[in-house]
C-alpha cells in the first residue's frame, strides 16, 4: 500500500536527512558517470577539499532539510513515500512566489524504481499544488534524469529558461533542465 506521509521533523528528521544524503550522493555519482564531473571540485558548488565528500553531503543534507521543511501548508509540504511501511522515496512542494510553487527533491530509491511511484508522487504533489491555489508549478531536473523528464513531460510540464528561485549552482546549470506547468 502506497502512503504519502507529510513529514513532521519531530519524528522524521533523521529519515529525511538520510534520504537527502542518499539523493545528493546519487546526483554526485551520476554527474561523475555521465559527464566526468566532480561537483565537489567545481567553482561555485559545494566545495571544501579538506572535508571528506560524504561528510560534506551529510552537512548539506541537514541544512537543506531544515530549509525545505520550513514550508508547511499552505506554503508547501514535504512527503515521505512509504510502501508497506518501508520508505521508498520523498518529494516536496514549496511556494516560491505568489501563486507559484516548485517541486523539490523528487526521489525514488533505486529498489523501488520502475513501479510508477515517481508518477504517483508527482500526482500527489500536483493535487496539493491545486489545493494551495498555485497556478504555476516549476521544477529543476538533471539532464541525465531521463525517466523523471518523461514523467514531467507526460504530466504537462514544458522546458523553460532558468528562473530566479532555482537552487542549482551556476556551474551545474548547463547540465540541468528547468520546467514549468500551468495548473
Amino acid at each position: 500500500m502506497v502512503e504519502f506521509i507529510p513529514i513532521n521533523l519531530d519524528f522524521h528528521k533523521s529519515v529525511l536527512v538520510d534520504l537527502n544524503e542518499e539523493y545528493l550522493s546519487w546526483i554526485a555519482d551520476e554527474m561523475k558517470k555521465h559527464y566526468d564531473l566532480d561537483i565537489f571540485n567545481m567553482e561555485g558548488t559545494i566545495q571544501n577539499n579538506k572535508i571528506e565528500q560524504k561528510v560534506l553531503i551529510r552537512v548539506y543534507a541537514k541544512t537543506s532539510v531544515e530549509q525545505l521543511t520550513s514550508y508547511i501548508p499552505p506554503e508547501g509540504i514535504y512527503y515521505i513515500l512509504q510502501i508497506d511501511e518501508k520508505i521508498a522515496g520523498m518529494g516536496a512542494l514549496r511556494k516560491i512566489k505568489m501563486n507559484v510553487g516548485e517541486v523539490k527533491r523528487m526521489y525514488i530509491r533505486p529498489e523501488y524504481r520502475g513501479q510508477g511511484l515517481g508518477k504517483v508522487l508527482l500526482q500527489q504533489i500536483l493535487r496539493k499544488a491545486k489545493e494551495f491555489r498555485f497556478s504555476t508549478i516549476r521544477l529543476e531536473t538533471g539532464k541525465f534524469m531521463t525517466t523523471a523528464q518523461y514523467i514531467y513531460h507526460e504530466a504537462g510540464f514544458r522546458e523553460i529558461d532558468e528562473y530566479p528561485e532555482m537552487e542549482t549552482p551556476p556551474p551545474l546549470r548547463t547540465y540541468w533542465l528547468f520546467m514549468e506547468k500551468e495548473i
